[in-house]
């Protein structure tokens, strides 16, 4: 029986405005490295980095304000690092699983 449950993979799913409103450009800064880093950490990090690149190279150059609505996927042992990660940049997210 332990075998079995070392093997379970849990994930956390998060929906997130990558490009919320922040206080100033350092909180920004700050967002943006942190949202960088998880996506180094997530299951589907190489999707949702590329939609990040997107949107800053089309998006945001037509609208800084529009809204980049993200997702991210990240195993079990992952869900506290980043919703305390998030928390202390102030992004905020939903958790969806």
């Amino acid at each position: 029986m332990n075998g079995i449950n070392s093997n379970l993979n849990f994930a956390g799913k998060y929906r997130l405005n990558a490009n919320q409103t922040m206080p100033d450009e350092e909180a920004c800064l700050k967002r943006d490295y942190m949202l960088g880093t998880a996506c180094s950490y997530a299951k589907n990090g190489q999707k949702a980095a590329k939609q990040l690149e997107n949107f800053y190279k089309d998006m945001y150059k037509k609208n800084p304000s529009a809204p980049c609505n993200l997702e991210l996927d990240f195993p079990d042992d992952m869900d506290a690092i980043f919703e305390t990660s998030m928390s202390k940049v102030g992004q905020n997210f939903d958790k969806l699983a």
